[in-house]
């Protein structure tokens, strides 16, 4: 006996295979801490991106405004990566400010590790930003 597929099961498997999708290119945009490169600006642009597209569903025309290492001074081999970035909506088309920080041990210099992510931005829009995504995030910012 052949089995057959019916239509409800091929959509069923198709929306599987395109929600899985998402993760394995994500990996690509999404640059890690382990290889950070010489290009600071160009690497805390592509973190910030990654992290306003985890904040939110529809983030467009995404632009680093500024960044700065902070050490913390009561915690040895930690800093914080403060992050501006700037975003519109793709609905409502208005400018959105995003304040990140990076939580940092710098113990390893040539592997540092994202212990946490703090995300603030000024768009009042509802049921964002998405703290779970974000948190999903330092994995692979974290990968090697």
């Amino acid at each position: 006996m052949r089995a057959t597929w019916s239509v409800p099961a091929l959509a069923l498997a198709a929306a599987a295979l395109l929600a899985g999708a998402p993760a394995v290119r994500a990996d690509d945009d999404v640059p890690t801490f382990r290889k950070r490169g010489d290009k600071e600006r160009e690497f805390v642009t592509a973190v910030g991106t990654a992290i306003v597209k985890a904040a939110r569903t529809a983030p467009t025309k995404i632009e680093l405004d500024d960044y700065k290492f902070e050490d913390l001074k009561d915690k040895k081999d930690r800093k914080d990566l403060r992050i501006v970035m700037v975003w519109k909506g793709a609905l409502t088309k208005k400018k959105v400010q995003s304040t990140i920080v990076v939580k940092i041990d710098t113990s390893n210099k040539d592997k540092w590790e994202v212990l946490n992510i703090d995300y603030k931005d000024d768009s009042p829009s509802i049921g964002n930003p998405r703290t779970g995504e974000i948190q999903k995030l330092i994995k692979q910012l974290n990968r090697d």
